[in-house]
């Protein structure tokens, strides 16, 4: 680790955590009524809610998609000392990304993002060659337009609700959550893999539309700060300008859209769907803030803790995917059986400790092997066979 810079991989981690916490909602409840059906009974189970929905959400996903951007960068700078072709090894990166992300989403997590990042990655490509301005103001369009399509997709509901709420009680979310219970709280392991494959072709665009095209925006965040040469540099003043003005304007919006989310009775409703438009508004805002705050403890010597977790982010493809495989043993019938059976609170702390356990695996290993599992298997394919 001597020669790597602690603070991309600090942010990996750093991510993965938020990633578990915000994921559980999917494991733990149908996706149609989340926990807003018996899930934040407590003040213990708003206060959970209220905090995951103020410092994860829409905030994890934005961090663990500007270093895949990073990692384009990387990429193509290793291929470039190398005096090899780029395109090949990348594109069949994506592919492996693409293969792996369907079988992730079929046998364990409704919600993969490795499909996604596999598919927007080959369209990333064609940026590879972008100025920093260029990759910027394309973030930002592209954030934007993902919030003013949330608010659209909310407004539109919103007008069913007010003036067809007859039509909107028949669209069938009751069935949604009897499926899902039948699937994960009832079924066997292949019949809630049957499930999630009946539901691919449609929740896939669904992802691309809602999350995608901000996702894309972050990709080509991550791009350009490797480009300027801040994404491995803590005492860039890019950081510092981000956790002291981004991270408290970010918080702000974050706090107004996690108290919008909490007022809402499903988590496809008008309001639910407002709320997130909130905190897509400020994830920008909120993610640089996070990577400000990354950048302050990745200065400086180095002490054993930091290195570990470091170490564990290293490996985050493995510790992603170890996530999804735990959770769905926790709440699958096929497991523990959980499913529908927690609030938010107990949701969310068992999410963080599958979290803490995941790291603490990946870290391990690396303290033994040069690449986390799934790394090295990804790394054979991009490189035929080369480790």
């Amino acid at each position: 680790m001597a020669d790597r810079a602690l603070m991309p991989d600090l942010l990996r981690a750093f991510a993965l955590f938020g990633i578990a916490v915000v994921n559980v909602i999917g494991f733990a409840q149908p996706f149609t009524s989340g926990f807003h059906n018996g899930g934040l009974d407590t003040v213990a189970d708003h206060a959970a809610y209220s905090l995951v929905s103020l410092l994860f959400l829409m905030k994890s996903y934005p961090l663990f998609s500007m270093m895949f951007g990073a990692g384009l960068a990387y990429q193509l700078m290793a291929a470039e000392r190398a005096g090899k072709d780029f395109a090949p090894r990348y594109f069949r990166r994506m592919t492996a990304l693409i293969v792996l992300g369907i079988l992730h989403f079929i046998f364990f997590w409704i919600g993969d993002i490795l499909l996604s990042y596999g598919l927007l990655g080959c369209l990333l490509f064609v940026l590879r060659g972008a100025s920093v301005k260029v990759l910027v103001r394309t973030g930002i369009a592209l954030i934007a337009l993902n919030t003013l399509l949330l608010f659209a997709f909310a407004g539109m509901i919103w007008a069913g609700e007010t003036y067809a709420p007859e039509a909107m009680a028949g669209a069938g979310y009751d069935e949604m959550d009897a499926d899902a219970f039948a699937a994960f709280g009832e079924g066997s392991f292949w019949d809630a893999a049957l499930y999630r494959l009946e539901l691919l072709p449609f929740v896939l665009p669904s992802v691309i539309v809602q999350q995608g095209i901000s996702v894309f925006g972050f990709f080509c965040f991550g791009l350009a700060a490797v480009k300027a040469g801040v994404i491995d540099q803590p005492m860039a003043p890019i950081w510092r300008l981000s956790r002291r003005v981004f991270l408290p304007i970010g918080m702000a919006g974050s706090a107004l859209g996690a108290w919008v989310l909490l007022q809402a009775s499903s988590s496809v409703d008008s309001t639910y769907i407002l709320g997130s438009g909130v905190i897509m508004a400020f994830s920008a805002f909120s993610a640089l803030g996070y990577v400000g705050l990354i950048a302050a403890v990745s200065g400086g010597v180095a002490g054993p803790i930091r290195r570990f977790f470091a170490r564990a982010g290293s490996a985050s493809l493995s510790a992603y995917l170890l996530q999804s495989v735990i959770l769905s043993l926790i709440f699958s019938a096929y497991g523990l059986d959980r499913f529908g059976t927690m609030g938010a609170a107990e949701a969310i702390l068992v999410a963080a400790l599958v979290a803490i356990g995941s790291l603490l695996f990946t870290g391990i290993w690396r303290s033994l092997a040069p690449r986390g599992p799934m790394e090295v298997l990804l790394r054979r394919v991009t490189y035929w066979g080369r480790v």
